[in-house]
């Protein structure tokens, strides 16, 4: 189906037709695993012949993001039968009457991991579109983070906006009005990925063989035998902040999420 911008620029997201009439949204945290996750759900609806749609990843390989959309993409957004998948941020979601009342998957991870996470992510490894606005953005985002070291950008800012992120996601799944969310936590799952697969999709209301299930997992179990900087899949092991930040930009980090990590079951250092 092809849209436009608020600016005129055509753009395009690619479906398959759908029989279902319930609705699904997958969401989670920029650096989270959200890679990881979606490529499950995908997986998952692929062997199931559920339809999936990965608005916000389509929209990210033309160069776009949501805020460049009109009102035309999220009533996109609200058909039944659906499941959405790659959301990295709830954008305009909750005016969506259909998302409120729907099932919503949601990946997160500790705040601090997520922070070492994105700088190295800005500094080296993050996909940087074609052309687009999206390109300048991570283009500035990468000078800023190739001029700075790990604790000095956390601490002058430059992981704040992934923060605010992960504070919308604590405070907007409490909310009642915001209907039933079934929250992962990334520390929980990364070691567990079968069970966490077999639980995808039973939330998905998909069944699928056990030896497929398994090999879903199998292309997605991948643990880099030393940590590279420069690597999408850099670490995997949950904790490393603790030998990238320092002491400051750590409580930085605890200062600015407190109520969020009480709220997803992360103590402060």
């Amino acid at each position: 189906m092809q849209f436009e911008t608020f600016s005129g620029q055509p753009y395009v997201i690619s479906y398959e037709p759908t029989d279902r009439t319930d609705t699904i949204y997958c969401l989670a945290l920029h650096k989270s695993g959200s890679v990881l996750f979606d490529n499950l759900v995908k997986a998952i609806c692929h062997a199931s012949g559920r339809s999936c749609v990965d608005v916000e990843v389509q929209l990210f390989r033309q160069g776009l993001n949501f805020s460049h959309c009109d009102h035309h993409l999220l009533d996109f957004c609200g058909r039944p039968g659906f499941v959405y998948s790659g959301f990295r941020g709830l954008w305009q979601l909750m005016l969506l009457r259909r998302f409120r009342d729907s099932r919503k998957l949601m990946l997160v991870r500790d705040p601090r991991d997520i922070a070492i996470s994105f700088y190295h992510s800005m500094a080296k490894s993050h996909t940087v579109p074609k052309d687009g606005a999206v390109r300048e953005l991570v283009m500035q985002n990468r000078s800023r983070a190739q001029s700075q070291e790990p604790s000095d950008y956390v601490i002058s800012g430059g992981a704040d906006g992934v923060l605010q992120n992960f504070n919308a996601f604590a405070m907007i799944s409490r909310n009642r009005a915001s209907g039933e969310w079934q929250v992962y936590r990334y520390e929980d799952v990364i070691y567990r990925k079968l069970d966490w697969a077999r639980d995808i999709a039973a939330r998905l209301d998909v069944e699928l063989p056990e030896d497929v299930i398994a090999r879903i997992v199998a292309k997605e179990d991948v643990f880099p035998e030393k940590e590279d900087p420069s690597k999408h899949i850099r670490r995997v092991h949950p904790g490393g902040y603790r030998d990238s930040l320092s002491r400051e930009a750590i409580a930085h980090i605890q200062a600015r999420c407190a109520n969020a990590m009480r709220i997803f079951g992360y103590e402060p250092d």
